[in-house]
């Protein structure tokens, strides 16, 4: 897929701690519209990186069917950069739009079940607790009384399982993202679902190479960490 920075993969993951888990409600929310502020600095690989931008939920039926979009500027070494990102979660399967390609990734989250990767189609509570992460207090945002979770490299505000804040210090990069508008239980139309018109492929057939930045030593070994954290109960 397209080329994208450790700090974006980072950030997104943060999150989408879950993706899915078809059988369950995700949310103790039936409905919502979340609107985020996003921001990050740091070094990493001796790269300074600034960034900024907007995030945006939209999701129905307890969180099964969820369309999230992202626009981020990014200054990296003096050059700025912008990107555009939109993922689709709907009822197993998770399709993430490549605007570069023009067309439409989809995944079948069944098969992370056969993978190292699959924790993630659980619920983040379920994750959280697996990960031996602590509940540290409570906390409002905008109103909304949220547990406030610890993991290592990360913490989040957690309303009905719905993050409404979070912050991460992960490979020299500090991330943070907070809610700015919340509506919950209202009505979604499909159309505020709806994905750009462009080809739909399988992952198998995306073929498209990674074009991923080198990492130190020490910065993978920091990676694997996070991921075994996310694996291992």
């Amino acid at each position: 897929m397209k080329q994208m920075k450790i700090w974006a993969v980072l950030f997104s993951f943060i999150l989408t701690i879950s993706v899915l888990h078809a059988q369950t409600n995700r949310y103790e929310v039936k409905s919502g519209i979340i609107e985020y502020k996003t921001s990050g600095s740091g070094n990493m690989m001796g790269i300074k990186t600034q960034m900024s931008g907007t995030y945006k939920v939209v999701f129905k039926e307890w969180g099964n069917i969820e369309l999230h979009q992202s626009t981020t500027k990014s200054i990296i070494m003096g050059r700025e950069e912008k990107t555009k990102e939109t993922t689709k979660i709907e009822n197993g399967k998770v399709f993430v739009v490549d605007y570069e390609q023009k067309a439409i990734v989809e995944y079948d989250a069944s098969k992370l079940m056969h993978t190292q990767y699959k924790d993630v189609v659980k619920s983040p509570k379920d994750v959280l607790s697996e990960m031996d992460g602590k509940k540290v207090g409570e906390d409002s945002i905008l109103g909304y009384k949220c547990e406030v979770w610890e993991i290592p490299q990360m913490k989040l505000w957690l309303y009905k399982g719905l993050a409404l804040r979070t912050e991460a210090d992960i490979m020299g990069i500090k991330n943070i993202m907070e809610a700015t508008n919340v509506q919950l239980d209202i009505s979604i139309s499909d159309n505020q679902l709806k994905l750009p018109n462009f080809p739909l492929k399988s992952m198998e057939e995306d073929n498209t190479p990674s074009q991923m930045p080198q990492m130190t030593p020490e910065q993978i070994q920091q990676m694997q960490e996070m991921m075994r954290n996310f694996t291992q109960r």
